[in-house]
């Protein structure tokens, strides 16, 4: 006859459990004298004197994620990017495009409303566009290697991670003719008698 001793079964009992455990953690949520919220993972002391003191659970572990490198956060915060322009065509739409290419976070000024219109004259004292802004200095009109530098010497990376599908400058195309709605044919014209 087989005996088996359960000290096997109970380590991997307690095993589970544990691992249960560390997946759902217990953290306090307060607000400290200061007004800052803390998250810890015990309660405040008395002498903290803090408020609104929430006991939470953290479900599993887990990672967020952020498109944004950390180098590309930097130069945002150091450098940050705006956009001057509007529908201009080619200059604006490649300007905008070299942009997202490199994933590069940039705010937008739509240059034809009165607000984005005086904006870009306070900064340029034109009305040329498109023009990119890296922090305090700016470029005007589009040149791929000058907006490249520039964006380089702001210690944004090739690609910054912030892609976007949305285009500004987008030149807006022309509807397509209709099709008569009876489905007849138009009528023939005959040429002018001469």
């Amino acid at each position: 006859m087989k005996t088996f001793s359960t000290l096997p079964i109970a380590c991997a009992a307690l095993l589970l459990v544990n691992a249960i455990n560390i997946d759902a953690q217990t953290f306090y949520r307060y607000t400290d004298r200061n007004g800052q919220v803390v998250y810890a993972d015990r309660p405040p002391f008395p002498s903290d004197n803090a408020k609104d003191i929430q006991l939470k659970q953290a479900g599993g572990n887990f990672v967020e994620t952020d498109k944004m490198s950390a180098a590309t956060r930097r130069a945002a915060a150091r450098f940050p990017v705006t956009l001057y322009a509007f529908s201009c065509g080619e200059a604006c739409e490649s300007g905008e495009a070299l942009l997202q290419k490199r994933g590069v976070p940039y705010t937008y000024i739509d240059t034809q409303t009165e607000d984005g219109d005086q904006k870009l004259k306070a900064l340029t004292a034109k009305t040329t566009v498109p023009v990119l802004r890296v922090g305090d200095s700016f470029l005007v009109g589009f040149n791929e290697e000058s907006w490249n530098s520039k964006l380089n010497g702001g210690g944004y990376p090739q690609d910054a991670g912030v892609h976007t599908s949305v285009m500004h400058t987008k030149t807006p195309t022309a509807p397509e003719p209709q099709a008569q709605a009876s489905g007849e044919q138009p009528p023939e014209t005959e040429p002018p008698a001469l």
